[in-house]
């Protein structure tokens, strides 16, 4: 046998070995596909029953309810507090409590909302100094229903209390200065709840007597 021969069986051999090799890695290849595959669907089993991993959805009705809290404690009670003050000539907070819940059941608690509605609820007239501060609110009580009218899931603003009770902290908390060891006395800002979560309690009004 020549040398040509032994190199012909040479690279005979080489090639069956490289062929053998290309088949183990390929056998890998897909061990390993069959192994991601199995991991990722434990992953989601795992995370499916997770609790605390929040959801986009949830993350934008959080937002939503803080835009909602900020209203009422900034825009509605300023307003409130001004028309307390031009009406009896000082600003009392328990007048102020209760017109805040009156705007609150206009906004919040109506399928339509209303300019009208609101100025009569403030007592003041289509001319008055405070109706361009009711045309704004107005607007972004508008908004914020509109914003949660668009989530996947739409939330609700949840009036009901049950008066003389005592404060529920999972769906409740006092307004302003008020007494958490009170009963309820009314609410003053409903909750925001959404896909059976509390985004936002209730702001109530409590009382001693």
């Amino acid at each position: 046998m020549d040398e040509r021969t032994y190199e012909d069986g040479d690279a005979a051999e080489l090639r069956v070995y490289v062929s053998s090799l290309h088949a183990e890695i390929e056998e890998l290849r897909q061990t390993i596909t069959g192994l991601e595959a199995r991991l990722d669907t434990v992953v989601a089993s795992w995370t499916a029953f997770r609790t605390d991993l929040d959801t986009e959805e949830a993350e934008s009705q959080r937002a939503l309810a803080d835009r909602y809290a900020n209203f009422v404690e900034q825009s509605l009670y300023g307003l409130a507090r001004k028309a307390v003050k031009a009406k009896h000539g000082d600003i009392q907070p328990d007048r102020t409590a209760r017109l805040v819940a009156a705007l609150c059941g206009e906004l919040f608690g109506r399928a339509d909302v209303s300019e009208r509605r609101v100025r009569r609820v403030l007592a003041i007239r289509a001319d008055h100094e405070l109706a361009q501060s009711v045309q704004r609110v107005v607007t972004q009580a508008r908004g914020i229903v509109a914003e949660s009218a668009r989530m996947k899931t739409r939330g609700f603003w949840e009036f009901d209390h049950i008066p003389g009770a005592p404060l529920d902290d999972s769906r409740q908390q006092v307004w302003a200065r008020c007494d958490a060891s009170a009963s309820v006395e009314f609410v003053v800002a409903p909750s925001y709840v959404a896909g059976g979560t509390t985004y936002c309690r209730q702001r109530v009004h409590t009382s001693a007597s």
